[in-house]
Parts: structure tokens; sequence; C-alpha cells
């Protein structure tokens, strides 16, 4: 378990047989707290890191932690508006091919050395040259032509079309030159050796896996050292067990809840729930088109997917309120496109071209098609008679999306569908979805206020070349040329009302295409320990969220601890008192403890 959780226990429990012992009679109440002045941030999480390389990022945990050990040109404020970060201003040119930037000058990297141009230019030139890197990131590495520094000062990047919205908004996180061009490959994973090397507010410096991932404060950061001199992720496999360690005080921050545990924490003495619109969207990819560039398929998805006759009936089966009010208990929308209705410029709202939920016509719609049903009530296919039996996997650490797989399994069984779910293990699953080992499986990600780079993953450039599931630049291998063509166009239109229409109109294409059926955007539901931090900014600034920051964690570089000291003092049987229920739940922790360790070692 967390090494941090556990000398605190530890700590705990040594101080109630202390003071149960007499001790505290002779020691002054805030002594304990004096041993250990470090004040740490635990955040709850349940998913592990597949890279802390900040070129290759997929995961949540991945993204936070880039985040927040290296820094990008220009930030994304609070309310999402560009600002100032390693650059301190930047020029375009008349022709929008040429970016100026002026680097914040006295800027070190944590391990002393001054940050220039150079490691800017370094960073950009990865993305040039570094085959890999490009592939990872094509979409917009694909339209650099250089990257230069003339001074230490000066960033000069040219591009090969304007493309200005990407230049401000695109997260290209900086690393230091001195550092990575010491590795013989800087896409590999050995390229984020521990402790990592960034000028970030936070720095990455022990990670166990299944454990914990520990950050420490950067204390000559540029823009002032953060409020907490670390953060530390501690893995909790079942929310259950996060909510229950926040109510214990073994966490402060815990996100992901679902309605019933936002109900039980909230009221409670010392913790704060926070009910934000989310950026958000949970869906379910569809294996129709596992083909690499060059045309070459491979996986095993099922044929009758292939047709989007096939893909429009189960959409059309799925009733997306009833899942935002059972599952969400009505906190989120339903989904029509990859745009939460948090961004509203962009979001395509379907108007009259959004499916009604209709199993009735969905049935029709399949035997028109000619897929008739056996004996046994399962459709087969045209010619072939393969039934149409799908594999439906989901992630096994999700009761939503367990509850999920129910609902739609039993629509999609009265649509004549043979529907298999199964739980699987989050990196498993995702390993199986890029060698395209699936039919349907579950799949969500969070979109920033920019759309050009999710976008971006379903697009043709980003088809794999391989077909051994190691490129991931690409969400679902979809390609449509037309939808390519509305991307190039959005990337470079400067008119903001036109570029929207232009991504709108992408989405629309999507929808009718369905290789993706987007179920829902949900709101960000979590709580923390109010008792102990305090002035943390969230994103939007008024009624956001704490954990699904983009573009700068504004909320753990801003959050301090709480004002904890009793100027009053404490009446000693008040201590006396609290001392003997210590020794008790000491007990019960210890076994929690090794509870959890356990769990851990199976786990590994």
């Amino acid at each position: 378990m967390n090494p941090h959780a556990l000398m605190r226990r530890c700590l705990s429990a040594a101080a109630a047989l202390l003071l149960s012992a007499g001790a505290l009679a002779v020691a002054a109440p805030s002594a304990a707290a004096q041993e250990n002045d470090t004040d740490s941030l635990l955040i709850a999480t349940d998913q592990e890191v597949d890279t802390f390389n900040p070129f290759k990022r997929r995961f949540v945990i991945t993204y936070n932690t880039s985040l927040m050990t290296y820094e990008t040109l220009v930030r994304m404020g609070a309310d999402y508006e560009p600002e100032p970060g390693l650059a301190t201003e930047w020029e375009e040119s008349e022709d929008g091919l040429t970016w100026t930037f002026t680097i914040r000058e006295g800027v070190e990297w944590s391990d002393g050395e001054p940050l220039t141009a150079q490691d800017v230019a370094y960073t950009y030139g990865l993305l040039i040259e570094n085959q890999a890197i490009r592939d990872w990131n094509i979409d917009f590495a694909g339209n650099l032509v250089s990257a230069e520094a003339p001074d230490d000062t000066t960033f000069v990047l040219t591009l090969a079309q304007p493309s200005p919205w990407d230049v401000l908004t695109r997260e290209v996180f900086v690393v230091p030159e001195h550092v990575w061009s010491t590795y013989p490959d800087p896409s590999a994973d050995d390229a984020n050796q521990l402790p990592l090397v960034g000028s970030g507010p936070f720095q990455v410096t022990e990670y166990e896996t299944g454990e914990f991932i520990t950050l420490e404060a950067n204390e000559g950061y540029w823009d002032g050292a953060p409020g907490f001199d670390e953060v530390v992720f501690d893995y909790y496999e079942e929310s259950d067990a996060a909510v229950a360690a926040l109510e214990a005080g073994e966490v402060d921050i815990v996100s992901g809840l679902n309605p019933a545990q936002i109900g039980a924490l909230e009221g409670q003495d010392g913790i704060t729930v926070n009910n934000a619109q989310g950026r958000r969207y949970v869906s379910l990819t569809i294996n129709y088109n596992s083909v690499t560039k060059d045309g070459t398929e491979f996986g095993d998805g099922h044929p009758a997917l292939k047709d989007p006759i096939v893909r429009q009936a189960m959409h059309m089966a799925i009733d997306k309120q009833e899942l935002v009010d059972t599952v969400l208990d009505g906190n989120g929308q339903p989904a029509t496109s990859i745009i939460p209705e948090i961004f509203e410029q962009y979001h395509w709202d379907g108007g009259d071209a959004v499916l009604d939920f209709d199993i009735e016509a969905a049935n029709a719609l399949l035997d028109e098609a000619g897929y008739v049903r056996g004996d046994d009530g399962i459709r087969t296919m045209p010619g072939t008679g393969e039934p149409l039996s799908f594999r439906f996997y989901q992630h096994a650490d999700s009761t939503d999306y367990a509850t999920i797989a129910q609902f739609v399994s039993e629509w999609w069984a009265e649509l004549g569908l043979e529907i298999t779910p199964e739980a699987i293990e989050q990196g498993t699953l995702n390993d199986l979805a890029y060698l395209g080992e699936f039919d349907i499986a579950f799949s969500g990600w969070g979109v920033g206020p920019n759309p050009t780079e999710q976008l971006g993953m379903h697009t043709c450039a980003v088809l794999p070349t391989l077909t051994d599931g190691t490129e991931r630049s690409s969400e679902n291998n979809y390609c449509n040329a037309e939808f390519d063509a509305l991307h190039e166009q959005q990337k470079v239109e400067s008119d903001p009302e036109a570029r929207a229409e232009l991504v709108r109109e992408q989405q629309r294409l999507m929808y009718e295409d369905t290789p993706v059926i987007y179920l829902y955007y949900q709101n960000v539901l979590e709580a923390y320990n109010s008792d102990k931090i305090t002035g943390m900014t969230m994103q939007p600034s008024e009624g956001g969220m704490i954990t699904g920051q983009q573009g700068y964690a504004w909320a753990y570089v801003t959050a301090q601890p709480a004002d904890a000291e009793d100027e009053g003092g404490t009446p000693m049987w008040v201590w006396i008192a609290v001392a003997a229920a210590v020794v008790v739940v000491a007990a019960g922790a210890i076994v929690f403890v090794l509870q959890r360790r356990k769990t851990a070692d199976e786990r590994e």
C-alpha cells in the first residue's frame, strides 16, 4: 500500500499507545503533528500508468502526471482561455505559417539547469524528426515544418498550413534536452526515468504499480511553489474503498463517484461534494473497420458490424435518457456526438437527425436488410447464415458500465442479437481493442475546448501501419474522406463561427456512419476533505470541476493546507478520549492495511 498512508497509520497507532500510557500528560497536543511536517495532498485513483512519456499519453492518470511535471508554451486558463506559460508572448506571421514565441527568462528545470528556447526547439523537433513520436501525434505533427531557437529566449515554429487554434491550444509538453538527448530512443518508455526532470509545479519522483505515484513540489517553480509539499495518487481498486478512505481521512480527494456515494457523503462534517458539468463522454466502440493504412485487415470482429444498417439499428435500440436517469441518477446528459455540451460552441445537438429510441423501427431495419431470425430467435447474416452473436467488453472496475451492459444487452436481445457481456481489466481491454479482437467495447475520453485532437483520432491519417496493436493514435480506425476534408478545413479556418460549423458537420457524419455510439456526457462527481484543503481553483472558475481539468492543474497547484491550528487549546479529557478510541481504530486499520496489501499482491 501507499507508504505515505502506511506511515501515517502506524504513527497514529504509535501515538495512541503513547497517549494511553500517559505520555499525553507531558506532551503538547501539536507535538505529534510536528514530527512529520510534510503536507501531502492525497488523491484516490483506480487507473494504472501506461507510460510517463508525455508524447504517448492516453490514460487520464498519464495525462495528469504529465500536466504537473511538464509545461507548455501556452497554458489553458481556469476558464479555458489561452494564457502565457513558458512563453510570455507570441506573434503570428501575416500568412499564418510562422509563429515566434518569447520564452520566459529565469525558468529552471527541476534539476537546476536553465530552461531555454533550445529545449523548446528540441521538443518540437522530436515531433518532426522522431518517426514514432510523429506518428503518435500526426494530426498536429504532420503540419510542422521546422522548429528553431535563434537565441535562448526566442523560439520560431514554422507550419505547412495555418493552424492558429492548434498552435495555441495543443498540449506539447516541453522536455529537457540535456536529459532526453541522452536516451537512445526518446519514444521508448525508458525515456522517463524517475525522478522525472521537468519545469512544472510538481515532479514525479516515485511510483509503485498498483500502489501509489508521488509527485514532489517544485520549490523553484517560476510561478511560485505549490501549497502542498507533495501530491500522492493512492490506488483503490474499488470506488467504495476510496470513499471509505476519504471518510477515514486516508485520502483527500475522490472522483468518479456514483450518485449513491455522493448522497452518502453529502452533509458529512469536513467533506465537501462537488457535482459539476463534465467534459467527458462515455461511448461504445464498434469493431467495424480493423484495417491498416494499406488496407490490410486484422482482428476478429464480427462481419455483420461492417454493415451500417446493423450499427444504426443497435444505436436506435439504446434508450440514452434511461441510462442517464438510472445509471447517473440524472447527473449527465444523453450524448449525440464526440463534443460534450460544456463546449456549446462546437457541440452538435443532432436536431432532427437524432435517432429516437425505437426498438420496433430498429427491428424493421434489420428485417428489410435480410437479417432473418432463426428458430432460436437469433438473427443470421444474409448468405452465410452466421448468427449475430457479439462479444461485449466492459471495464471490470466500473459498476456503472456493468449496469449499462445489462440494460443494453437486454435491448439488443429484443433485436434478435445474441450478446455476451464480459468484464475485463482495463489494460487488457485496451490491448484487445487495438488488436481488433472484440466486437463492442466501452470507451470514453475527456475533450478539451479545442476539439481538433479528439476529432483527429478519427481520421484516415492515424490508421495504424502495423497489426500488432502498438500504434494507438486512432480511436477505432474510422476513415471517411469527407470527414477528413472537413477536418483539414476547420484546422485552418480563422473565423470562429465558420470553424464551429465545420466541426459540427464532422460530428454529423460520424453520427450517420455510427463507428461509435455516444451514450452520455457524465457530470463530474467528486468530494474532498475541506477540513484539510482550501483555496482550490475550479475549472471553469464558477461551478467547475477539480479532477477533470484541462491544460493546467489549477486545483492541485492552488490548493493550500487549511489552518488546523487550535488557537484556543483543547481540553485534556478530549485528547485522552480520542487516544482511547484511536487504539481501537488503529487495530482495525492494520487489518485493513494488510488486506489492501494482499489484494495488490494478487493483482501483480
